[in-house]
């Protein structure tokens, strides 16, 4: 991985951190964020909005890089 990308996921983790600082009641709450995330993100593929996906893509790797550190 390149260290731009591995940068954008860390800073991603870290806003995620501090505007949802409780993070999940339990791991079906967990799916049900990643789900959530993972619908943004293919709503803006589908708009064909580019900065807006990669946006809602580090969401969604934020949430389950939150749960493996939870593990």
């Amino acid at each position: 991985m390149n260290p731009t990308t591995m940068n954008k996921i860390i800073q991603a983790v870290q806003r995620a951190r501090k505007k949802h600082p409780h993070f999940a009641d339990n791991r079906f709450h967990v799916v049900s964020l990643a789900e959530e995330e993972l619908g943004e993100f293919a709503k803006a593929v589908n708009e064909d909005n580019r900065s807006q996906a990669e946006e809602e893509a580090l969401d969604t790797i934020a949430v389950l890089v939150r749960f493996l550190e939870e593990l």
